[in-house]
């Protein structure tokens, strides 16, 4: 988490109830793993009135409620504290100074091992591993592949991360980058930049909080640039330990300009103060007993553990407090002289009123099983006694195991004193209970990772065979594209003639649908009944006068067998003239043809009967005309 200074302003809080804003916080920590406590209250305040500002809230309390209604809003609260501001090479001037003051000495400094482990806290989404990266690549030259490089960005920011991992940024993020950087370590990737593969294999995202997680270890460069700031001055001297511990001797800090107090750290030496590069100092000595006597008189029976001490004591009490281990000194009477933080923690020791209290007062006394008879073995015998994997119950339920040292502390050759020091191994006890499952496996994972790797050399051979692959059939879709393109062309030029095709055959069923109108009008302007049908004697056409004769409309009679209409007495008649037209090719009159109306009426007609020629003269249908009987003989009258 990069960003800018805090103006220190605290005005709104002092507007809200106090225990409102600090139940939120604790309601923040408790069920969401996330300690904002220590964070400078002024800068916390402001950032989570404007989220409440954004949901119409106006108190902490109501925001309060608000959280507890709906689960997903603690998301959009982090993402408006967490501010992620940074981008690569942010201050160039510093990073130039990092580049030719700290990298060539790192690079000398393990030239034996060649490994080198570096550390970007809070990286947000990973333009500083980036920028540390390029630096290293540049002056590694060639000589990069021999060397192994690890560099670790974290943050507590998920989604800052999950696009750190992605390695792709827009061209406004690339500004500060030199434009011979840009084209050395990053390829065009649509509209964004995507950064070189074999120097992105260096870097590791994942998430770590600088407050509450354990800090990594062995650390050649140590990158924290303006985060620091938004911490309150207690834990930022905490965070100090914990990257002095996770440095290794003579190893670098890069802080922020933003910065300044830090600069004064009795962890750290100066390399080039204006940029606030650092190197670690050696660790203080370790010797506490040569010291400690002078300390113990200035020590107050009664008061506070951070009561005013003379300096001799002050240089124990702030080695103590560095210490990661839990500390506490017991002076021969059993009254306890000091303690460390971690002791706090580990023991649950009361802060106000354990000084000056006996041992044997305190609960963690007999917590602690054999702890007071290892004290008084100790005081007996002169010698140190180690107590390891000791288990205990904190107050809060959860279960400690711990590695306990009792060594005894002398002025010239007086026994003065026993310094308990504890170290917590409850991961290791877990581990441990491990152990056993995990060694089942490891022949196993063994065989399986040689196995998987040499799959993977093979894995690697084909996906460069089939990149290669790739590449060619890229090139034959792009031709293939081309072709399509011309295709399409020749598609649009045939679309043109179907088109004027189709105004022809429009044209034509015009010209044909006028011709079949003109043929029904010859037909139904001529006086007898005419029919006209196929060779198979299926009926093709029914003048109007036929519909009158016969009582039957066209569409009835149209498309049916001429014998199965309601005539079939006269088509029985005349089944004989029909066959002789169609064989012989020639016409027949055939008189008093009888046919049966609807109504039962017989009526008598006479029919004429023809061949119907195409074009070549052959007979494909015939062509009956009839008249009614009656009116023939009307007209012979």
């Amino acid at each position: 988490m990069n960003g800018d200074g805090d103006d220190g302003a605290t005005e709104q809080v002092a507007q809200e109830s106090a225990g409102d804003f600090r139940g939120l916080l604790d309601k923040l920590s408790a069920r969401h793993n996330f300690d904002f406590r220590e964070y400078k209250e002024g800068s916390l305040a402001r950032r989570i009135r404007s989220r409440m500002t954004q949901v119409h809230i106006d108190s902490f309390a109501a925001y309060s409620q608000f959280l507890d209604a709906n689960p997903n809003e603690h998301v959009s609260l982090f993402n408006t504290i967490l501010i992620n501001v940074t981008g690569f090479f942010r201050d160039p001037d510093a990073w130039t100074a990092l580049s030719e003051a700290v990298i060539p000495r790192l690079v000398e400094d393990v030239s034996e091992s060649r490994t080198l482990r570096i550390w970007s806290a809070g990286c947000s989404s990973g333009e500083e591993p980036y920028s540390i990266a390029m630096l290293l690549a540049e002056h590694l030259g060639e000589a990069a592949n021999s060397y192994t490089v690890k560099i670790y960005g974290t943050d507590i920011d998920d989604e800052a991360l999950a696009a750190a991992r992605h390695a792709l940024y827009r061209t406004e993020q690339l500004k500060d980058v030199p434009d011979r950087l840009v084209d050395r370590y990053f390829s065009r990737d649509g509209q964004l930049y995507r950064f070189r593969r074999d120097i992105r294999r260096w870097c590791i995202f994942g998430s770590h909080n600088l407050t509450q997680a354990p800090p990594l270890s062995h650390i050649d460069l140590l990158v924290c640039r303006n985060v620091l700031i938004y911490f309150t001055s207690e834990l930022q001297e905490r965070i100090m330990t914990r990257f002095h511990y996770s440095i290794r001797e003579d190893g670098y800090l890069f802080l922020g300009r933003s910065e300044s107090l830090l600069a004064r750290s009795r962890l750290f030496t100066p390399v080039h103060l204006k940029w606030r590069i650092f190197q670690r100092t050696p660790a203080a000595s370790r010797q506490v007993g040569a010291v400690l006597p002078e300390a113990m008189p200035s020590v107050q029976p009664t008061g506070s553990a951070r009561a005013e001490v003379p300096a001799p004591a002050a240089r124990v009490q702030r080695a103590l407090e560095a210490l990661p281990a839990a500390v506490l000194v017991i002076d021969m009477s059993d009254t306890i002289l000091s303690w460390n933080p971690a002791a706090e923690t580990m023991f649950d020791i009361p802060v106000a009123s354990a000084l000056a209290r006996k041992f044997r007062d305190l609960d963690v006394s007999y917590r602690v099983e054999g702890l007071r008879a290892s004290i008084e073995d100790v005081k007996g015998r002169h010698a140190a006694s180690r107590m390891e994997d000791v288990t205990f119950t904190r107050r809060n339920g959860d279960m400690v195991h711990a590695d306990v040292t009792i060594a005894p502390l002398f002025e010239g050759y007086r026994l003065i004193g026993v310094l308990v020091y504890a170290v917590e191994a409850t991961e290791h006890a877990r581990l441990k209970e491990q152990m056993a499952r995990i060694a089942e496996q490891h022949a196993t994972a063994i065989e399986e990772l040689h196995s998987t790797n040499e799959e993977l050399e093979t894995t690697n051979e084909e996906l460069q065979s089939t990149n290669e692959e790739l590449e060619t059939t890229n090139e034959e879709l792009q031709s293939t594209n081309e072709e399509l393109e011309t295709t399409v062309e020749e598609l649009q030029a045939a679309n043109s003639e179907l088109a004027a095709l189709n105004g022809e055959l429009e044209g034509r069923s015009a010209e044909l649908r006028r011709i079949d109108a003109y043929h029904m009008s010859l037909l139904n302007s001529m006086e007898p009944s005419i029919f006209v049908t196929d060779r198979a004697l299926v009926v093709t056409s029914w003048n109007q006068a036929s519909e009158r004769m016969w009582r039957l409309r066209a569409e009835q009679a149209v498309g049916r067998d001429l014998a199965a209409l309601p005539v079939s007495d006269m088509v029985r008649a005349l089944r004989p003239a029909l066959d002789t037209v169609l064989s012989r090719e020639t016409e027949v009159d055939v008189p008093n043809v009888p046919y049966t109306l609807p109504g039962g009426e017989v009526r008598h007609a006479m029919v004429k009967i023809v061949p119907l020629r195409d074009a070549a003269g052959h007979v494909i249908g015939v062509i009956g005309a009839a008249t009614p009987s009656e009116s023939r003989a009307a007209s012979a009258r």
